[in-house]
């Protein structure tokens, strides 16, 4: 007679081996290291590493915007001794159409020192910056009075309208010498307060000449551009330049007793004001 604590060992063997057999024939238990999933993770974007990469793209958009814009500002020196010039006539002169054109003394404007500034020196840049800058409004006004133009030396955008007037009793024929643009050449009527259009398509280079062909004493400099970053010095020889984007620029020195003064003066423009003082000795100006 078999031990009855063998024969229940011996059944409970029996049913443990049926019940594994039946788990490995359905297919869902094999061993133990299949109970543990297999998972690939995508590498996710942590918190840290989104702050940092927003930190330093922020950083750079800040970088740029603090760059900021910068005004240049100073003077154009005349070093040296100068003798002032003597006018082109006095009042009273034999010359044509006197009682309008020696009405009053008419002087010599290719050079002129105040303060020991001088004045209508063009400063402006050699290319422009890639920014957006809208041409200014309203017209400009390019006078002749007493036979001289009024002012003696200006700029202007291109596709900005000039009005040619003439407040003198006698007719005019002004007569612009481009190098790009195209001519203007017209008989302006006498006491003419609505002007005549002139309108520069193309910007120079350097500064160009205007003339009257009927006195032929009268001349004027005109420079057309197409970018603000441009200045006339004043009477005393001072000068501004406003909201440069900050960085080095170069910048031309033109005027008309000597020509390019200076054809690459190169600016380190940083945030706020630059004093750019500007020194020209009367040699160069052929003196």
């Amino acid at each position: 007679m078999l031990n009855s604590g063998y024969l229940l060992r011996a059944i409970a063997g029996l049913l443990l081996a049926s019940f594994a057999i039946t788990l490995t024939g359905c297919g869902k238990l094999v061993s133990g290291a299949n109970l543990q999933a297999t998972v690939k993770y995508k590498p996710s974007t942590t918190a840290g590493a989104t702050t940092e990469a927003a930190a330093t793209s922020d950083a750079g958009a800040t970088a740029a915007t603090s760059e900021g814009v910068g005004t240049v500002k100073g003077k154009v020196e005349l070093v040296g001794a100068f003798t002032p010039l003597a006018p082109l006539h006095v009042k009273g002169a034999d010359v044509k159409d006197a009682a309008v054109c020696s009405a009053v003394e008419v002087p010599d404007e290719t050079i002129l020192v105040k303060d020991g500034g001088l004045a209508n020196v063009f400063i402006y840049l050699k290319k422009a910056p890639k920014v957006s800058a809208a041409a200014p409004e309203g017209n400009l006004i390019f006078d002749q009075k007493n036979c001289m133009f009024k002012p003696h030396a200006m700029t202007m955008r291109v596709g900005q309208v000039v009005k040619v007037l003439n407040s003198d009793a006698v007719a005019h024929n002004t007569h612009t010498y481009g190098k790009k643009t195209t001519p203007f050449n017209s008989i302006v009527s006498p006491n003419d307060a609505v002007g005549a259009p002139l309108v520069y398509k193309q910007a120079e280079q350097e500064p160009i000449s205007v003339g009257c062909d009927i006195h032929p004493w009268m001349k004027a400099y005109h420079l057309p551009i197409d970018h603000p970053f441009v200045a006339l010095s004043a009477e005393d020889g001072t000068f501004e330049i406003k909201d440069l984007p900050a960085g080095k620029h170069e910048f031309k020195v033109w005027h008309e007793a000597g020509g390019l003064l200076e054809k690459s003066l190169v600016v380190t423009v940083k945030p706020g004001d630059n004093e750019l003082p500007i020194k020209v000795t009367p040699s160069q100006l052929g003196k």
